[in-house]
């Protein structure tokens, strides 16, 4: 134990203006002892021996709360922490006292209480590394205490033989729908939180209810269906916000919309496609589909992203609108269909059409979706 370190410190919180109260609650000393991988953290309890011990991170450090000791005796020594205890600190948590040690690195403290006699015990935090067996176990119980990325399927409208929506000079909606899903997946995949998935990420054709499949099948949290909108009267602009409804489209235009999303399906023998099961059980759950939980969720979603989008572009309507979109048929995956803008108003068009616009959509679907996740943790 050559490299072993003795330190005594006595820290202190604040003083009682009174001898008799002095004498009610005397200076609790403690002592510490410690070197560059280890330390033994020793105080002394009188009565109670009430006390709890846990670690925290970023930083490292041990929290000691001991709810029955209202005083620390102060420092006399200096203060030469140069072990894996940086420093210590103490200060007032609720009637009692929380002393936290701040280390180098973070180490799962052990705690022993042991008997002086009917009144006093010594209660001892050990900062140590644990046995193999011991940090195996601590390891497994704190992966599950990480909260894991949320998977976000992004899904590119139309693609291959669909072309989407043609402008009046020949531009596609799926090259904008796949601009702006590639410049989400990006933000989405630099943020520690989040886990993209694209539905497709070339200009191939896939049938809806296989995107559907595709977002169960990567475990999917979200579900964020992106296209560019067309409309009868060119003069119609703006971005819109749906979610599924199975009772019917909140306006003529939705149902309109709907209806002509929903074709795409013609380029597909949809009777070749997984949504057929020979499980009628498993065939009930894609058809006939109990949405009554995600629909909750698929608003509160939808109308975070009505607020972003209406901060990088003009808004259609400022309301969440609903239609029975086949894309968005996922009982448990929350979803929506965000139209960007519509190809069949020139200025909508053009701006649908530059990169930087398509970034700043990205972004705002973006932000949505981090506030969405920061109001609905993912559960533990």
């Amino acid at each position: 134990m050559d490299r072993r370190r003795f330190i005594t410190t006595l820290l202190a919180t604040c003083l009682l203006p009174s001898t008799r109260a002095l004498a009610a609650n005397p200076l609790t000393p403690f002592t510490l002892q410690e070197d560059d991988d280890s330390a033994s953290f020793v105080i002394e309890l009188e009565g109670s021996h009430e006390h709890k011990v846990f670690t925290l991170d970023n930083p490292p450090r041990v929290v000691i709360d001991l709810p029955q000791v209202s005083r620390i005796a102060p420092s006399t020594a200096p203060r030469q922490h140069a072990g894996i205890v940086k420093d210590v600190r103490t200060g007032r948590h609720g009637d009692g006292i929380r002393i936290v040690l701040d280390l180098k690195r973070l180490k799962q403290p052990k705690t022993h209480v042991r008997e002086l006699d009917a009144h006093r015990a010594q209660l001892i935090v050990s900062i140590n590394d644990p046995d193999p067996l011991m940090a195996a176990v601590t390891a497994e119980a704190e992966s599950h205490h990480q909260p894991r990325k949320a998977i976000i399927e992004i899904d590119a409208g139309h693609g291959g033989k669909d072309p989407g929506c043609i402008s009046a000079d020949d531009h596609y909606e799926k090259y904008v729908a796949l601009g702006v899903a590639d410049a989400l997946k990006a933000r989405l995949h630099a943020d520690p939180r989040f886990e993209p998935s694209l539905t497709r990420d070339s200009d191939i054709f896939i049938p809806l209810h296989q995107r559907v499949l595709m977002a169960r099948d990567h475990h999917a949290d979200l579900f964020i269906s992106i296209h560019a909108d067309a409309a009868p009267t060119p003069s119609a602009s703006g971005a819109s916000v749906y979610i599924l409804s199975e009772h019917g489209a909140s306006s003529a235009m939705a149902r309109w919309l709907a209806e002509s999303q929903n074709a795409a399906d013609r380029y597909d023998s949809t009777r070749d496609s997984n949504i057929y099961s020979d499980d009628p059980d498993v065939q009930s759950v894609l058809i006939d589909l109990s949405m009554r939980g995600t629909d909750v969720a698929s608003q509160k979603l939808a109308k975070t992203t009505l607020g972003h989008l209406g901060e990088v572009t003009h808004l259609h309507q400022h309301r969440v609108n609903k239609a029975a979109f086949a894309v968005l048929k996922s009982p448990d995956i929350p979803s929506m269909l965000v139209e960007t803008g519509f190809m069949s108003n020139r200025a909508d068009c053009k701006r649908l059409l530059i990169k930087s616009h398509q970034q700043s959509l990205a972004e705002a679907l973006h932000q949505s979706v981090a506030d969405f996740f920061e109001a609905n943790p993912l559960p533990a």
